[in-house]
C-alpha cells in the first residue's frame, strides 16, 4: 500500500468513529443511561418504570461528548501522518471519552449532582479505563516499531483533553478552581507560541511522568463515590475532603510546569549566539 495514502486511513477511521459515537449517544436508551449514572440498580429502576426506554442523554450532554471527541483530533491540524495501530487505540480512548463526557454532563446537572457529591461508580470505572488505555497506546506503538511524532501529538492532545474533561467535572463538583488543573497544560502550549524557548524538547523525566499520571488519578479519587464518609459527615466537610486531592494534583502540575519553564529558560540563556546574527552594540 502506498504510504502516502495511509493518512487517508486515519481520516476515514476518525469519521467512522465520530459517526458511531454520535449514533451511540443519540440512541443510548434509558436502560444504558441509568446503568452509567446509577449502576446495576438503575436497570431495576428502569424496569420498575422510573426511567422509560428511549429516555437517553440530552442534547447538551451529546454535544459535550462530541466536542470532547473532536478536540482530541486537533493534532491533525499539524499533520496527521500515517495511521498506525497505536493511533487506533488512542481513537478508541477518544470515543470512550466522548461517552464519559456526555454521561458526566448528564450526571452533574443541578438535578442530579449537588456540589460536593461524587460521580456514580460506573462512570468512575469508565474514566479509569480511559486512563489505563493511555499507557496501552504507547506500549502498542513501541511494539509496532516505535513512536512517531504524529502519534505522539495525538497522544498528547488526547491526554490534555482527558485531563481537561476530568477537571471540568471536578469543577462542577468541588468548585470552579478545579478547572485550573486542566488548563495548565493548554496554557503551557499557548505560552510556547509566545516564548520560543518553551518549544524546545525536554529530556525524559520520571518526575514529569509521575506528574502526568497523578492528576488524573487524584481527580478520580475526588470524584469517586464516598458512601461511608457521606454517611457520617456533613456536605461541607465532604466538599472539603474532596477538594484535597484536587488541590494536590493542581500543586503537582504547577510545580512540574514551573520546573520545566525554569529549565527551558536557562537552556535558552546558555545557548551561544548564532554566528550569523550580529551582536547588539
Amino acid at each position: 500500500m502506498d504510504l502516502r495514502r495511509r493518512p487517508l486511513l486515519g481520516s476515514a477511521a476518525v469519521i467512522i468513529a465520530a459517526a458511531l459515537l454520535l449514533g451511540a449517544l443519540l440512541h443510548l436508551d434509558g436502560v444504558l443511561t441509568r446503568l452509567l449514572l446509577s449502576g446495576p440498580e438503575g436497570i431495576e429502576d428502569s424496569v420498575d418504570g422510573l426511567l422509560t426506554p428511549g429516555e437517553g442523554l440530552g442534547v447538551p450532554a451529546v454535544t459535550a461528548g462530541m466536542i470532547a471527541f473532536a478536540s482530541c483530533q486537533l493534532h491533525a491540524l499539524r499533520g496527521a501522518g500515517r495511521f498506525r495501530l497505536a493511533d487506533a487505540v488512542t481513537l478508541l480512548r477518544c470515543m470512550l471519552l466522548g461517552v464519559f463526557t456526555a454521561a458526566a454532563i448528564q450526571a452533574t446537572s443541578p438535578a442530579e449532582l449537588p456540589t460536593g457529591s461524587g460521580l456514580p461508580l460506573p462512570l468512575i470505572l469508565l474514566a479509569a479505563i480511559i486512563l489505563l488505555i493511555d499507557g496501552l497506546d504507547g506500549a502498542v506503538a513501541r511494539s509496532a516499531g516505535g513512536e512517531t511524532p504524529a502519534g505522539g501529538r495525538y497522544d498528547e492532545t488526547s491526554d490534555a483533553v482527558v485531563l481537561l474533561v476530568l477537571a471540568l467535572t471536578a469543577a462542577l463538583a468541588v468548585g470552579w478552581w478545579a478547572l485550573l488543573l486542566g488548563l495548565l497544560r493548554p496554557a503551557f502550549a499557548v505560552g510556547g507560541r509566545v516564548r520560543p524557548a518553551w518549544r524546545q524538547p525536554l529530556d525524559p523525566s520520571r518526575r514529569r511522568k509521575i506528574c502526568g499520571i497523578a492528576p488524573g488519578v487524584l481527580l478520580l479519587v475526588a470524584l469517586a463515590p464516598w458512601p461511608a464518609i457521606s454517611a457520617v459527615t456533613s456536605a461541607d466537610v465532604e466538599l472539603g475532603l474532596r477538594a484535597l486531592p484536587v488541590a494536590l494534583g493542581l500543586t503537582l502540575v504547577a510545580i512540574s510546569f514551573g520546573l520545566d519553564v525554569r529549565r527551558l529558560e536557562r537552556a535558552s540563556q546558555d545557548q551561544p549566539p548564532n554566528p550569523g546574527t550580529p551582536l547588539p552594540e
